[in-house]
């Protein structure tokens, strides 16, 4: 997915934390730690929360999913560079980076771990990975305990964009 910006017309891929086209081209963003999680997850954390409203003044139905089975199907809407039959094209993965190496934890893998939190080290560091199945969410901590950045996406556009991905896998 490129993210589209008004201001300079520049598109900006999410996965090469870079604009990739533009007046911006080559310019390079700043990662910050987020949380993929459904709602009522989200609200249980922080309850708090404020959110804007679905009155838009555009047609649309924010209940409904606007891709459909495409998270589902194994086909893709266009076509990758580099691909791998390791997992299905769809295969939900964490992507971790610290210092140029990077790492993939696909949700079969942290689910067959069996348990929601997981220590592993990339790159030197230690890290912790909390898993959970049950909301489709996976965050990656450092070992002073910080959030750390991570991408939470497709199998195959973690590994069209790094194809020399390590990738975690239960024993």
């Amino acid at each position: 997915m490129l993210l589209y910006d008004r201001e300079t017309a520049s598109l900006w891929s999410q996965l090469k934390n870079q604009a990739v086209s533009g007046p911006m081209r080559g310019s390079e963003l700043t990662a910050l730690p987020l949380t993929h999680t459904t709602w009522s997850a989200w609200r249980r954390e922080h309850p708090e929360s404020r959110v804007l409203s679905t009155d838009t003044g555009y047609r649309r139905d924010y209940k409904r999913d606007p891709y459909g089975d495409y998270g589902k199907e194994r086909g893709l809407y266009f076509p990758v560079s580099a691909e791998s039959r390791r997992y299905h094209p769809k295969e939900r993965v964490l992507g971790v980076e610290i210092d140029g190496v990077f790492k993939a934890y696909p949700f079969a893998e942290l689910s067959r771990a069996g348990k929601g939190r997981i220590e592993d080290r990339l790159n030197g560091e230690s890290l912790v990975i909390e898993f959970d199945w049950a909301n489709e969410s996976a965050r990656a901590f450092g070992g002073a305990g910080e959030q750390l950045p991570a991408v939470t996406g497709f199998w195959f556009a973690w590994y069209a964009f790094h194809p020399d991905t390590q990738i975690f896998r239960v024993p």
